[in-house]
Parts: structure tokens; sequence; C-alpha cells
């Protein structure tokens, strides 16, 4: 069997942009890991780059779209690569090769970019970064729209190159969920900014459930289909819905993010809150969403790749597997009971790296002493 990763990221700039080397950097760092952290743990989304070679002016090798399931190809085009024809020959036979399977992404930094190859570009595909002043303004700017286009292409995988006979794919919905008594008001802050600075949807209770219809099945049914996001107040754990809430979205596997904007204390802290990112509320929204889109793209690349590295080493011919989108925790062995068969099959859960320290996983198996719980590191191991 060949192994495909579920996505692919090309980074294309002329070589002669000064910049291009480092949003090309900053991509990988993203996407990838952390190169100044090496011990670090990142999505593990590979990230090539495609600038000249370093001796001559030849152009970047061609790409294989088929060596994966899902390409992305991040275009910086400045002046540079605008007045260099071959550069828009070179251009012009990516896109002629692009598959169905690949997003196109241009990145405008120059007021000229729009009319690079024309006809093949359509002006609606850019990220307009042109109008902006400094490079880390725009590559916060960047940042967010590769984190939310990337987490569509991920959801659907039939959407392709931005083009008027193609279906785009859905925007992010994020789920706020908040305590009516203290955070009602940063809740709808947060609803506001997203709806006017994003592309992304949101599910707010009180302006969201339709008339007429179930408070607890719209809470829950929008729950299993959106990224999470928790205002954590003074007052967040002791709501039954709050608590309902972060329990729903934790059986349902969908991408949480706690935001702590605890002022005095709580009576009690609710356990099932842990085991996820968290983020201290310093009055940036940016800061969340980004955080949230890194969740819904890890998750989502993070399940399809273990998917893979499980067909690839033939593990469920072995072992009943069970798939887990974040670190196991004592929460995860209700579910884990309930998937457990009559057979006595080993029995092998596996979840997205870094492994969890010895201490750990000692205490997962004080419950269930024969579960096997590995990352994708650590399965050849095992084969």
């Amino acid at each position: 069997m060949t192994y495909k990763s579920p996505l692919q990221t090309y980074v294309i700039w002329h070589p002669k942009f000064k910049d291009g080397e480092k949003y090309a950097n900053r991509i990988y760092n993203l996407l990838c890991r952390d190169s100044s952290n090496p011990l670090s743990r990142g999505i593990g989304i590979p990230v090539y780059y495609r600038s000249s070679y370093p001796i001559g002016d030849t152009l970047p090798i061609p790409i294989e779209f088929k060596d994966s399931k899902r390409n992305a190809l991040i275009i910086l085009i400045d002046d540079e690569m605008f007045n260099d024809d071959n550069w828009g020959d070179y251009i012009a036979e990516l896109l002629k090769n692009v598959n169905d399977k690949t997003r196109v992404f241009p990145v405008a930094l120059s007021q000229y970019a729009y009319h690079q190859n024309e006809g093949e570009l359509n002006k609606s595909q850019f990220i307009q970064l042109d109008k902006q002043n400094g490079f880390e303004t725009k590559w916060a700017l960047l940042k967010h729209a590769i984190l939310h286009d990337l987490s569509r292409l991920m959801i659907d995988v039939e959407s392709s190159h931005e083009d008027s006979n193609m279906e785009v794919p859905p925007p992010i919905k994020i789920f706020i969920s908040h305590a009516k008594l203290d955070g009602e008001s940063i809740a709808l802050e947060f609803k506001n900014y997203i709806q006017n600075n994003s592309k992304l949807k949101t599910f707010f209770d009180a302006y969201d459930i339709a008339d007429g219809y179930d408070f607890d099945t719209q809470i829950k049914n929008n729950l299993k289909n959106s990224a999470v996001v928790v205002f954590h107040t003074d007052e967040y754990s002791n709501r039954e819905w709050c608590r309902i809430e972060v329990i729903v979205a934790k059986r349902n596997k969908s991408p949480l993010v706690i935001v702590h904007d605890i002022k005095k204390g709580e009576k009690r802290s609710f356990p099932y809150m842990g085991n996820v990112p968290t983020i201290k509320w310093n009055n940036r929204f940016e800061d969340v969403i980004d955080l949230t889109l890194m969740q819904v793209l890890n998750n989502k690349f993070s399940r399809e790749k273990i998917e893979g590295d499980i067909k690839l080493f033939e593990l469920d011919k072995k072992y009943n597997v069970s798939i887990l989108s974040s670190p196991p925790e004592l929460f995860n062995f209700i579910d884990l009971e309930l998937l457990k068969n009559t057979d006595n099959e080993k029995r092998l859960i596996v979840y997205p790296d870094p492994p969890l320290g010895v201490e750990e996983v000692d205490l997962l198996n004080e419950f269930d002493k024969d579960l096997q719980f590995l990352t994708p590191i650590m399965l050849s191991k095992i084969v």
C-alpha cells in the first residue's frame, strides 16, 4: 500500500522577493513544526518550498499533485514575480496541472498581483495583503486565512480550485459556550467580531435557535458540527447547560478551546474541561479564533493521518483499534467500554502526537491494563 498524506502544502515565491523565505518559514512553523524548537510537536502537515535553486536562475521543480490526497498552493505574488515572464509561465503550468483535490491561494503582496496569470487566477481567490503595512500585520492576516481555508479544505474533500462551476467548502462554524450570568457580554462581542472580521459562522443560542424547535436538540446538533469556544467565567461551571455543552462536545470529539476569564474564582471547577488547549483572555479575539482554527485543522488532519497509518501497517487486522482526536483521559473510558466487543480482541488506542508521559499512561492502565495507548510515531514499534 502506498501512503499518501492527507494534505501537503507548497509555498511558492520569487527568489528576489526579500520577505519570501520569511513568510515560507512562518508557514512551515505554523503547519508543520516550530523549527526553532526541534523538540516541539506541531500539526505535522508537510510543507514544501518552491523558489529558484541557490545557483543560477533555474525555475523550481514541478509539483506532483498525486503524491497527496489534497494539496494547497500558497503563491506569494510580489512585484518581482509579476514582472518575470518565466515565473508567469511556471505558474501557468502549475495551474494547468491542478487536480480536483487542490486549492490555490494566491497572496497579493503587490497592487499588480491581481493581474498575475489573469484568466487563470480569479480575483476573488486572492488573500489581499497589498494595502496592509508591516510584515507582522500582513502575517497575522495571512495566518488566519491559511488556517481557515485549509480547515475548510480538510472538511470538504470534493471542493478544489475556486471556480464558478465548483462548490466552495462551507465556512467553519464556532459554537460559543458561555454562562449568561457573567459571560454573555463577552460572548456577544465575540460573535459580532467574527461576523464583522472573518468568514466564519457562529452559533449563539440566544439568537440562532429557531422558534418552535426543541432547545435541547438544537444545541446538541450544533455542538456536533462545530468547533466549540468556552468562555470560562466564574459562573460557567455552576450552570447545568454549560457543563452539558462541554460533555457533548467531548463525546463528539469536537475541537474545543477554553478561554480563561476567571475574575474572583469558582466554588467548584468542572473536571471535564481539562486536556484541551486553553488561552488566557487578553482582549484579542483574533488570538482565540486562530487557536480554535488550529484545533480544527489539527483534529481533521491528525485523524485522517492516523487512519492512513493504521491501514499502512494493517493494524486493523491485528487489533480492535479506536482513534481519539486528543490525548486520552479517564473520560474516554465511557465510550471505550461501549466499543468493547465480546471477542476479547487486543485493543489499541491511537491518538495524535506527542505521546503522554509514563505517569498518565500508568494511571489509564490501572483502569484497563490490556489497553495499549500509542501515537503515530510509536506505531512502527508494534508492527
